[in-house]
């Protein structure tokens, strides 16, 4: 199988199965694989995924317990392959780790804090989100008839295309009931013009002042689904996202990252629209 030299995400994926078909460890984790695959952007360069996007992948899946080092095993594995094919020249992988539980200086007060599960979405993540499923379904109705095509050579035990047809139709099914389920429980968050708010929530922006250098950063705490770390679009699972949420005009946060202690004063908060 011949790929150029920065493959899309999904080409990708489809070469590390056809190397490792025979790995067990590859063919218990279709599913995570799909679902890595899906949460970056199929159609991606590998090039282009960045290690704090991978960070805050593996962010997302640990907040499922014990089970997430078992279910990033095989993504991690997936990243390497990127490195050894030399579609990347840093290594990916060693980003992907299980996060600890990070405390803040809000001591007591964090626990008292509202949690947020399911999808609170602006109106243009929710969009976004339904025009990425209809996209789907058309892949879906494409990927059945390259079926129907590779399935016409009988001779099935050496059919590659069908195995790549079949591989990539799981991986669409998983990200269609993935979508689905997002949207049908989505809370759609209230549009208006830019207000002041007392607390900060999901989708409100947050403008702090660093304690240590004086600058100014703004942040918009959104869904997971919606985090864009380039647009400053923070999710609220993240541990700068989880310490700013319920905050007020005028609180100091700390938070500790890897490299060291963040702290900022809680300059505005406002709703976005």
């Amino acid at each position: 199988m011949t790929i150029e030299l920065s493959p899309s995400i999904s080409e990708a994926l489809t070469h590390f199965v056809a190397a490792k078909k025979s790995a067990k460890s590859v063919q218990q984790g279709h599913q995570e694989l799909g679902r890595f695959v899906a949460w970056c952007g199929r159609d991606r360069k590998v090039a282009d995924l960045s290690p704090i996007e991978v960070a805050e992948y593996a962010q997302q899946i640990g907040l499922g317990g014990s089970e997430s080092v078992h279910r990033l095993s095989p993504v991690k594995t997936f990243l390497a392959y990127w490195k050894d094919q030399g579609w990347i020249e840093n290594g990916l992988a060693s980003h992907l780790r299980v996060p600890r539980t990070r405390r803040t200086t809000a001591g007591a007060k964090t626990a008292n804090r509202p949690t947020y599960s399911g999808s609170q979405l602006s109106q243009e993540g929710y969009d976004r989100l339904v025009a990425q499923l209809d996209g789907l379904k058309g892949e879906r109705a494409i990927v059945l008839e390259d079926i129907k095509r590779a399935m016409a050579d009988k001779d099935f035990r050496e059919n590659a295309p069908l195995e790549a047809a079949k591989d990539r139709q799981g991986i669409i099914e998983l990200r269609i009931r993935e979508l689905e389920a997002s949207i049908n429980n989505a809370q759609i968050l209230p549009e208006g013009a830019s207000s002041k708010v007392a607390r900060s929530a999901v989708g409100a922006k947050v403008t702090l002042k660093d304690s240590n250098s004086g600058k100014t950063v703004a942040y918009t705490l959104v869904d997971v689904r919606e985090a864009d770390v380039s647009e400053n679009k923070i999710s609220t699972t993240s541990p700068v996202g989880q310490a700013l949420l319920d905050r007020m005009v005028g609180e100091e946060v700390t938070i500790n990252v890897p490299k060291g202690t963040l702290r900022y004063l809680v300059q505005r908060i406002t709703a976005t629209s």
